[in-house]
């Protein structure tokens, strides 16, 4: 029951923070905001997580998983209202935030272990090796950064669609692309059981060849058909990062090593909304080609033996 509860939390913040990215960009356009401004939109949000997200792991090591994670998805429920409020688009934000308060009363529920006594001295101790988990999260999360805040204005602009038929393939993707991700962290990951570091290679490969089917789409639904692909490459390769780089932490400091690759992610989120969005005038392919050449960069820091990632020590 424990495991559905995570499940269901980890569904519904994935739906709902792909649901604002489908629309986001749109609704700025129609707003008379270029490209580069909704890159600051959403650019906003990250130098936010970039500045707590450590914070919010120690505290999650000291306090427990559960009530951090309830703090945030109540929150996102919170966010998601003011949106529906903005955009006038009452019931769809209004469903998806009652959606994670659910979640977020669901997740206070699940019970957890004890905090242990010797968590306080492993707190101030350094990490080692967690600089290189972080570069390659920076660099993985600066691609994604790119791509995703402008996919609404390529699909829209590659295909010529009016902004109804755009809103409903951007969502068709963006639902591919979580519904990859989601199906592949939850149940994909335990069935294939790779070493942490093949998972992260052949996850980057996956992206690789989501990011071609985009690049090479010439309808809408080839482009969709491309997106579940990319999602299963992000969660294959998000896992192998994650969990490689928590054994680092062992057991009391998990929520410390997260917390810093959160916030190496939201750094490379910053880099890749503003990059992405300042070259999508001069060509439309310019954020994915820029996704492109960053997971090309993780694929060769995870795949080839002379500059793999080490692999973490186990706890």
């Amino acid at each position: 029951m424990q495991v559905a509860i995570v499940l269901f939390t980890l569904f519904t913040a994935t739906m709902a923070n792909g649901t604002v990215f489908a629309t986001l960009g749109l609704f700025g356009r129609e707003a008379g905001l270029g490209e580069f401004e909704v890159g600051m939109v959403f650019a906003s949000s990250g130098v936010l997580f970039f500045l707590t997200a450590s914070a919010w792991g120690r505290l999650s090591d000291r306090f427990g998983r559960g009530a951090i994670m309830a703090a945030g998805l109540a929150a996102t429920a919170l966010s998601l209202t003011l949106f529906a409020a903005f955009y006038a688009a009452l019931l769809p934000y209004t469903f998806l935030g009652l959606l994670v308060a659910l979640a977020a009363l669901a997740i206070v529920g699940v019970r957890e272990g004890p905090r242990p006594a010797a968590m306080a001295q492993a707190e101030g101790a350094p990490v080692d090796g967690l600089a290189a988990y972080a570069l390659l999260a920076f660099v993985m999360v600066l691609g994604f950064g790119a791509m995703q805040p402008t996919t609404a204005f390529y699909v829209q602009d590659r295909f010529g669609l009016e902004t109804e038929a755009e809103i409903r393939a951007t969502g068709y993707a963006s639902a591919a692309f979580a519904a990859g991700a989601f199906l592949m962290q939850a149940f994909g990951v335990r069935a294939l059981a790779l070493e942490m570091r093949d998972m992260m290679a052949l996850g980057f490969v996956l992206c690789l060849a989501g990011i071609a089917g985009t690049l090479v789409a010439r309808s809408p639904n080839v482009l969709i058909a491309a997106f579940p692909v990319l999602g299963v490459g992000y969660g294959l390769a998000q896992a192998g990062l994650m969990i490689d780089a928590a054994r680092l932490g062992g057991e009391h400091r998990q929520g410390l090593v997260t917390g810093r690759l959160q916030a190496g992610m939201a750094a490379g989120w910053i880099v890749g909304a503003l990059a992405g969005t300042a070259l999508y005038g001069l060509s439309i392919r310019a954020p994915i080609l820029i996704a492109g050449a960053a997971l090309a960069l993780c694929a060769l820091r995870t795949a080839l033996p002379g500059v793999r990632t080490p692999s973490a020590p186990p706890p």
